[in-house]
């Protein structure tokens, strides 16, 4: 019976592919470089880097600019009764460096690897095919006992950029895995990529003492953790030696780069457990510049910036820098106009918890778009404007590293369009 069920389950699959791709402003299908998503060059024949590091002194020492894509893909499997049994997605990154295309491919060619080691489960996740075998068991089990148990498993993994710029772009994967029961299994996984090579990083190649650099990493990790009360004395009372457990995590595959320093953390459960907490600790970059290797340390910041949202109608042909082009949705054109530097804009689509008044938080659902810095440029975005809660957040951070947050809205007067900042009660 289960390999009847199983070949029923190959013919009840549906299957969606949630991508940025989308028409572009001609109406005809647009060509997303690697397949990544919606976003395409708006002008192939000029020089995207138009308007950017070629026009600001501070933009050589930035590095060649690194822009983001992302491709969400979603699976779902029903049973022969209709049911979903198996919800199965993913989100891929597509890096694009125009002046080093060739060391694009390189990165990208290895974040294909991650993806079909998520798929086909030789990561830590089962894959799909051990999933779906699972799910056919437990339909089957509910089918021939009656029982009342969750029917449906779900595996989902998503991905963030936490720093990408001339020297390095940094990823790190969220994966989520639920097959009944409390909880599920969760899990981070960070990866990181010399921009100038398309290497993989590791710890050992970023310093030239690689055994000083990681006793340097446990030894401001243990005055983190003492630091925090809490978690020294729950690690005491578990009895588990700091010392070692804290060495124990700098390994490869549990830190990647963010714009303060590099994140170190455990598993889950491994520090701590899993219902009290996840720990991630953050070692500065200075406390390590004198044994990281100079170039993976992040560079000075200058100049502000300022952003716009027009219409491409009520723009005069030939006056807008733009770089690309992002589909979100069938809607409207859009520029979405730099005056000044900004760095890592994303644009991303959102959910908003009004947790207590003055403690509301937003949080990124999906990355569409990134880029580590734009100058006096634009970027092209087809999307719907909404009249009620806005749904696409454009974040951006200055010369401090300080994020500030817009949120694409119709203004109220005579239909027009604005970003509105993050007191977002007020469009709501």
């Amino acid at each position: 019976m289960k390999k009847i069920l199983c070949a029923l389950l190959c013919l009840c699959m549906v299957f969606s592919l949630c991508a940025c791709a989308g028409q572009d402003a001609s109406g005809q299908q647009s060509a997303a470089p690697d397949d990544a998503g919606g976003a395409v060059p708006a002008d192939k024949d000029g020089d995207p880097s138009d308007g950017a590091a070629s026009t600001v002194s501070h933009g050589a020492e930035l590095g060649d600019r690194v822009i983001i894509y992302t491709k969400k893909t979603q699976e779902t499997y029903n049973g022969p009764d209709g049911s979903v049994i198996l919800v199965f997605s993913y989100v891929t990154p597509r890096v694009r460096i125009d002046e080093r295309a060739e060391v694009a491919d390189k990165i990208n060619e290895q974040l294909n690897l991650l993806e079909e080691a998520y798929i086909s489960g030789s990561g830590d996740e089962g894959g799909r095919n051990h999933l779906l075998e699972s799910a056919t068991d437990n339909f089957v089990y509910i089918y021939e006992t009656g029982a009342d148990l969750n029917k449906v498993f779900t595996s989902a993994r998503t991905v963030r950029s936490m720093r990408a710029d001339g020297s390095v772009v940094s990823f790190r994967f969220w994966t989520s895995v639920y097959t009944g029961g409390v909880g599920g299994k969760h899990s981070y996984f960070g990866i990181s990529y010399d921009t100038q090579t398309g290497e993989k990083l590791t710890l050992d190649s970023l310093s030239p003492e690689p055994e000083a650099f990681k006793k340097a990493l446990v030894e401001n990790l243990i005055a983190l953790v003492r630091e925090d009360i809490i978690l020294s004395e729950e690690m005491s009372a578990s009895g588990i030696d700091m010392e070692s457990a804290l060495a124990a995590i700098v390994r490869e595959g549990n830190w990647y780069f963010d714009t303060d320093g590099i994140v170190i953390f455990p598993d889950f459960g491994e520090l701590r457990p899993e219902d009290e907490g996840f720990p991630m600790f953050t070692v500065p970059y200075s406390a390590l510049a004198d044994l990281m290797y100079e170039r993976y340390l992040p560079v000075d910041r200058d100049g502000s910036g300022s952003l716009e949202i027009v219409r491409v109608k009520d723009v005069q042909d030939g006056t807008v820098a733009s770089i690309d082009r992002l589909v979100v949705s069938d809607g409207e054109e859009m520029y979405l106009k730099i005056d000044g530097t900004v760095y890592d804009l994303r644009i991303s689509s959102f959910y908003y918890v009004d947790q207590v008044e003055g403690d509301e938080r937003f949080y990124e659902t999906d990355l569409h778009w990134y880029a580590s810095f734009m100058t006096d440029c634009a970027l092209q975005i087809c999307a719907v404007v909404p009249n009620g809660m806005p749904d696409l957040m454009i974040t951006y951070t200055d010369q401090d590293n300080v994020m500030h947050r817009r949120f694409l809205s119709e203004s109220g007067e005579n239909g027009g369009i604005t970003l509105v900042d993050d007191t977002i009660k007020a469009v709501g």
